[in-house]
């Protein structure tokens, strides 16, 4: 017959569990503090005091690789002008040493100063883009998203720039086209006149040119083809002339 443990056991067996187990379980969810603060309310004649000691001292040592980590992340990241990152990092150094008043100073100071940069690069975005210089927008915005990257707002920012972007190219390739449409059409003719001459690499020359400046019109690339088309089979008939035939 099966035997249960009664839940006041269960129950009892875990209100037992030692401080030593107690720590490590916090430790095991992430909560290093939470077991520091187990390990130290241990009394010096507990008998896993020792075991207690050596704990702490490792976790300590493992706070301070982190924060040595954390802050040479951060001091990087304020160099390239991440400021927002540069900051979590040095957050998450303060969370393991927040008696650190020396970095939380320096911290509230590059919090200021990124306040003021990013209101100064946000009204030169904002003239840039009502002036309708999207290229100047554009690296305005940029700066803005590498001074904070978790800010929301730049992210509808960026799509809406990149729309008008889009629509700006757009607008400057058909007006570019539109210029440049006497100069693909002289071209087109000069390669005509020299394809009806049989002069072929003139006319494949002129009518590669025409399609550098104007690479999407169909009818210059079927000239190409159809002049590479005879020129193959000139090469062919040169290196042959009796038609493959023998003596």
């Amino acid at each position: 017959m099966k035997r249960t443990v009664p839940l006041a056991l269960v129950l009892l067996g875990i209100g037992c569990a030692s401080p030593l187990d107690q720590g490590e379980d916090r430790y095991r969810e992430g909560d290093r503090r939470g077991a520091l603060e187990i390990w130290r309310n241990v009394p010096p004649d507990d008998r896993e005091h020792d075991a207690v000691t050596a704990r702490i001292a490792a976790v300590e040592e493992e706070f301070e690789r982190l924060v040595v980590g954390y802050k040479r992340d951060a001091e990087a990241l304020e160099a390239e002008g991440r400021l927002a990152e540069s900051i979590l990092a040095y957050r998450l150094a303060l969370e393991l040493q927040p008696s650190d008043d020396a970095t939380l100073a320096y911290v509230q100071r590059l919090a200021r100063e990124l306040v003021a940069r990013k209101n100064a690069l946000r009204e030169e975005y904002e003239r840039d883009a009502k002036r309708g210089d999207l290229d100047a927008a554009r690296e305005s915005l940029e700066r803005l998203r590498r001074l904070d990257p978790f800010d929301p707002e730049y992210e509808i920012e960026e799509r809406q720039l990149q729309a008008a972007l889009a629509a700006e190219w757009q607008r400057r390739r058909a007006r570019i086209r539109a210029e440049l449409a006497g100069e693909v059409e002289k071209l087109v003719e000069e390669g005509r006149e020299a394809f009806r001459d049989e002069r072929l690499e003139t006319a494949l020359a002129l009518w590669q040119r025409a399609l550098l400046i104007d690479p999407e019109n169909e009818r210059i690339q079927a000239y190409i083809a159809r002049a590479e088309r005879q020129l193959e089979n000139l090469k062919r008939l040169r290196a042959d002339p009796d038609g493959g035939g023998g003596r």
